[in-house]
């Protein structure tokens, strides 16, 4: 599991004095080891926002561009072969003796007679996606001249940590659980989470459970009059960096919000579904096809979420093609749920397939999660798109209710493990961090 140190420096306070290269040595004393880090945006260096001020043909070669740079304190010339270039287009440009991913250092070069005096870069030469298919399109809000790394998180620091360690902290495989444990260790304040707690449509949702033993909670709400499309820059670049790709506003946002509080949430389709019935199928013999378009033999004994009685999910698994969010979805059904863990991993096993929400699921995540990830996939989908409607309550099927446990810690077992005495104060504040 890849962890974002930029991503856990938002929820701990006065984060800027953790020295996040060297707190995983203590990390790994009190937590859960950590097998390495990596450095990211080392490699890239002296890029800056750029505008293209005019552009040409080259003279003697027509697969070249000859593009006028602004780059703030003067104008240069590049050549670049990049097909999507147009004037007043605002890129990121390497300027002479700065460095991208692939090319250690940039050099003024002749190219068929032309002087080209930097390198414009596409998201993979920053490093920040796989995507390679032109030069990067930078917001015109970007002020020219500024070093990129101003806008771009290209700078962060990640972790990787073995998931066998992990094995008995549910808690520990999302970002704000980690952000709880260097919290502790630094003895700095937890960030409480920035949510949407204004929900006050009373609209029920058609939400029903039938399988109660392996379904312990399952929350859903309807949201429509969704009109973007693309997640924030900085979501794309954290979820790339810990392992994942973008795909859209939607997905992106289940996909962070599983990787920011360990808890797998799934966004149907409103338009294809009207209702949600969770089951088991027993024995009978079904065919499935997944989102990643493999039609699937589903075994005896799964835990399904169907629409009356289509399937659309393979729950704590995968969700189905036929519910799959597509760049014409404008409402959803938005799926926080918490299954058995044996019966996630049974079911993972059977059909020889693991996700990152059947990792999670199989390490028998906290119940109490789902509704506050809801709240807060409200809360970052209307930072995005602000005229969203909520079209439903928040419907909550709570089925196994795990409430609170009390521990009791006597002094006596305290110094006899520990070795010597502590205060009152120092246990009290330990326990609560």
């Amino acid at each position: 599991m890849y962890i974002s140190s930029n991503c856990l420096k938002k929820y701990i306070k006065d984060s800027d004095s953790i020295d996040f290269n060297k707190v995983w040595n203590d990390f790994t004393i009190h937590s859960a080891e950590i097998d390495s880090i990596e450095e990211k945006g080392k490699d890239i260096n002296n890029v800056v926002v750029a505008k293209i001020v005019s552009l040409s043909k080259h003279p003697t070669n027509e697969k070249y561009n000859v593009a006028k740079l602004d780059v703030g304190s003067s104008e240069i010339t590049v050549v670049s072969s990049a097909t999507n270039l147009y004037e007043g287009m605002y890129v990121p440009c390497a300027l002479g003796g700065g460095s991208l991913k692939g090319l250690e250092k940039v050099t003024k070069v002749e190219l068929g007679g032309v002087l080209s005096e930097g390198v414009l870069a596409s998201e993979k030469e920053l490093g920040i996606s796989d995507s390679h298919l032109g030069v990067m399109d930078l917001s015109k809000e970007y002020k020219v001249g500024e070093n990129i790394k101003e806008y771009i998180p290209i700078d962060d620091i990640i972790i990787e940590i073995d998931n066998k360690s992990l094995t008995n902290r549910p808690d520990m495989w999302g970002h704000y659980g980690i952000a709880r444990e260097v919290a502790a260790i630094t003895g700095k304040e937890l960030m409480p989470l920035d949510i949407f707690d204004d929900i006050t449509n009373t609209t029920p949702l058609n939400i029903k459970v039938e399988d109660k033993e392996n379904c312990n909670r399952y929350s859903g709400l309807k949201i429509s009059n969704i009109t973007k499309k693309e997640a924030t820059l900085d979501m794309k670049v954290m979820l790339y960096y810990c392992g994942m790709r973008s795909i859209s506003l939607l997905v992106d946002l289940t996909n962070y919000l599983m990787l920011e509080l360990a808890q797998p949430m799934h966004a149907f389709d409103s338009s294809k579904i009207d209702n949600i019935i969770v089951k088991n199928v027993g024995k009978e013999k079904i065919k499935f096809t997944t989102l990643d378009g493999i039609e699937r033999d589903i075994p005896e004994n799964t835990l399904m979420i169907c629409n009356e009685k289509q399937p659309v999910a393979i729950a704590g698994i995968m969700g189905g093609l036929n519910s799959e969010i597509d760049d014409d979805t404008t409402s959803l059904i938005l799926e926080s749920a918490n299954f058995d863990a044996a019966c996630v991993r049974k079911s993972a096993v059977a059909l020889g397939l693991r996700t990152e929400a059947s990792a999670r699921y199989e390490k028998s995540l906290d119940p109490n999660m789902t509704v506050l990830a809801i709240k807060r996939f409200v809360k970052l989908l209307t930072d995005v798109d602000k005229e969203i409607s909520i079209d439903s309550r928040i419907e909550d099927i709570y089925v196994n209710e795990v409430k609170e446990s009390v521990v009791n810690l006597k002094k006596d077992y305290l110094r006899k493990y520990m070795g010597f005495v502590l205060d009152d104060e120092v246990v009290t504040k330990i326990l609560k961090s």
